[in-house]
Parts: structure tokens; sequence; C-alpha cells
């Protein structure tokens, strides 16, 4: 308590040579317009102290992309589909990024803002196999099962070569009748 005596005696004797030099009013008057730019100066350093040094800004598709630790190979076509992707020519619409999601085994989350998804779908292109992500890269524009006649198709072909090249059984002599015979060149014949 003494050391508190202590200061209040020396902050009246600092303030008994104001007092007479200018009125109580006078130093009443200064003391709140000194307390006045000192609650002006703590607000504007709160304010500055709450302001972040940089706006936040979310990544687009590309700078997700490109900031991956992938091989080279295996990043340039995440960057085109990312380009695309942000293009609006893959997966342009967020009911697209859900089937696609979907077709490639992952839970079918609710897609609310189709910027926001792509980090998911990233995920699902970089555990895609290299010959899968290239077939992908190289395709036309994936938007969703109104665009996938090209893709039924291709897997038909595919699977049509794949019968046409299983063995066969030996056609029948009643078989061999019917069948036109065609000669080459060479002279043998051959069943077309």
């Amino acid at each position: 308590m003494t050391e508190k005596k202590e200061k209040y005696h020396l902050l009246m004797s600092l303030l008994a040579p104001l007092l007479r030099e200018w009125s109580y009013d006078t130093v009443r008057q200064c003391l709140a317009e000194a307390q006045a730019e000192q609650v002006k100066e703590n607000l504007s350093l709160a304010a500055h102290k709450r302001k972040p040094a940089k706006e936040y800004r979310r990544p687009n598709a590309v700078e997700m992309a490109e900031r991956l630790d992938a091989a080279v190979d295996r990043k340039e076509p995440l960057r085109a589909l990312a380009a695309r992707f942000d293009a609006k020519t893959f997966l342009p619409t967020a009911s697209d990024v859900r089937h696609f999601l979907e077709m490639r085994g992952q839970d079918p989350v609710p897609v609310k803002q189709r910027q926001d998804s792509f980090r998911k779908v990233l995920d699902v292109l970089i555990g895609m196999a290299d010959d899968e992500l290239m077939l992908l890269h190289a395709s036309s524009t994936h938007a969703g099962p109104t665009q996938l006649g090209p893709l039924s198709d291709a897997i038909k072909a595919t699977s049509a070569a794949v019968r046409s090249t299983e063995p066969h059984a030996e056609p029948t002599d009643a078989e061999e009748s019917v069948e036109p015979r065609v000669k080459p060149a060479g002279g043998d014949t051959l069943k077309s």
C-alpha cells in the first residue's frame, strides 16, 4: 500500500502546478480529449489486428492440380482436366460431378457448389490407372450421363472385338455347304 500512496502523491505533486497554471476545467477537458484519442487509437489497433494480412481466395482447379506432387506424365493430364473443369467443359454441372463420383465408387455426397467439389474429383483422378487417366484426358468433354453414348459405343465395340477373337467351334458339314466360298488370288477356297 505504501507504494500506491507514493504514486498517488507523485501524481498529485505533478498535477498541482498544472492546476495552478490552468484551471481545473481546462485540465479536465484536456484529459477527456486525451482519453478519447487513446480510445480511438486502441480501436484502430484492434481493427488492424483483426484484419488478415492477405484476403483468402479459394484456389481454382488448375491451382489445385499444380500443387500436386505427381509424376510429370500424370501431372499434365490432371492439369488439362482441371483447366477443362474450370472452363466447365469437364463435368459442367454439380449433378455431373455427383454422377462422375458415383460411377467411380465414391459415396454420393451432396454437391452444392460445383467448384468446391473439385478436390473430391481430383482424389478420384489421382487414384485412376495411367491408361484410364490418359483415356479420360484424350476423350471429348465428359458431361455426365447425357454424353455417355460414345463411351457406350466404345464398350460395345471392344466387347464385339473380344468375342470375335475367342476360339470358335469347327462348322459341321451342313454349315459348310450353306456358307458361300470366296476364291482368293492364290487359288485356295476361303470361307467369308
